[in-house]
């Protein structure tokens, strides 16, 4: 591309000859149609006739930050593709929405094209903002490939703290991913905390939890006398089924937390076991009482399969 465009084009930002005005928070962007109309299918409707847009030519929007819509415009004017070199992750992932959500296609190829080429070397709290990203514009190959990165650098490693700022939809989605990656310890861990620094009160809610004793994982072994696996999980009696609880909020209910614990495999060793979820209020003494006991059976099993061995 030639420089004196960019250049031209970019003074235009200063605002001569603008004849429309953009509002974003507490800033007055001016604009002009005739760029942002040619560049986004969005902007060009929003000031065809019969739209009060049109005729007061001031467009309010909304969900976008400031210093967003300043990054749009820049490009919009320019297409300098080189000025969102440096921008973070977390920026490329704003303007990709904006791009999306505008329809300015060259945008959001551009996003897409950066998002490849620093896929390899990215640092895993930058995969996690594209693992949300992802789940809010329900991109499935976008989710494969992350979930692959997510999975194979989490193994060996100490579990970083942004995991903790997904919100809580795509909390549990990183939980399924996960597993076998980590110990089922350090994801009973990973939940305790996650729901502690999200608000949730356990010497406010616990009575809560304790109305579900008999309605959870009790019941569930008792169905299922044979078997202890992911499908264990605390039923809220307050709701018909455990996968209708709306994860589209960040409220940490004890619906959700039953949710999350369905997810969990608690028949670890007796170790694991007494030195997590065997310490947490997140589980009733009757759960706890049932679970060692499998934990126990199994463990009685296996010795006797091995003494069988040892005598043939």
């Amino acid at each position: 591309m030639e420089t004196w465009p960019v250049t031209s084009y970019k003074k235009l930002l200063e605002g001569d000859f603008s004849d429309c005005c953009v509002i974003v928070g507490t800033r007055r962007f001016l604009c002009h149609k005739v760029i942002l109309g040619a560049a986004s299918e969005f902007f060009k409707r929003t000031f065809q006739p019969g739209f009060a847009e049109a005729k007061t030519g001031e467009v309010t929007l909304t969900g976008v930050t400031e210093d967003t819509f300043e990054k749009f415009r820049l490009y919009v004017y320019t297409y300098d593709r080189t000025s969102l070199n440096d921008y973070s992750n977390q920026d490329i992932i704003k303007l990709k929405e904006c791009a999306s959500m505008w329809m300015v296609k060259p945008l959001e190829l551009v996003c897409e094209d950066i998002f490849q080429k620093r896929y390899p070397t990215m640092i895993y709290s930058d995969l996690l903002l594209y693992f949300e990203h992802a789940h809010h514009v329900h991109n499935m190959e976008l989710i494969g490939k992350i979930s692959k990165g997510l999975n194979r650098n989490i193994r060996g490693k100490s579990i970083p703290e942004p995991i903790y700022e997904l919100s809580s939809d795509v909390f549990i989605e990183y939980l399924k991913i996960i597993k076998g990656s980590v110990t089922e310890k350090c994801r009973f861990e990973m939940v305790e905390k996650y729901v502690t620094i999200h608000g949730f009160k356990l010497n406010q809610n616990q009575r809560d939890l304790n109305k579900c004793e008999g309605h959870g994982l009790v019941n569930q072994m008792e169905k299922n006398p044979g078997e202890l696996s992911n499908s264990i999980g605390v039923k809220n009696p307050n709701i018909s089924d455990s996968n209708s609880v709306s994860l589209d909020s960040q409220k940490i209910t004890s619906g959700y937390i039953m949710t999350i614990l369905n997810l969990i495999d608690f028949t670890m060793n007796a170790n694991e076991f007494f030195d997590g979820p065997g310490e947490s209020k997140l589980i009733s003494f009757e759960d706890k009482y049932n679970i060692i006991r499998k934990i126990c059976k199994g463990t009685k099993k296996q010795n006797g399969y091995d003494q069988k061995r040892k005598r043939y």
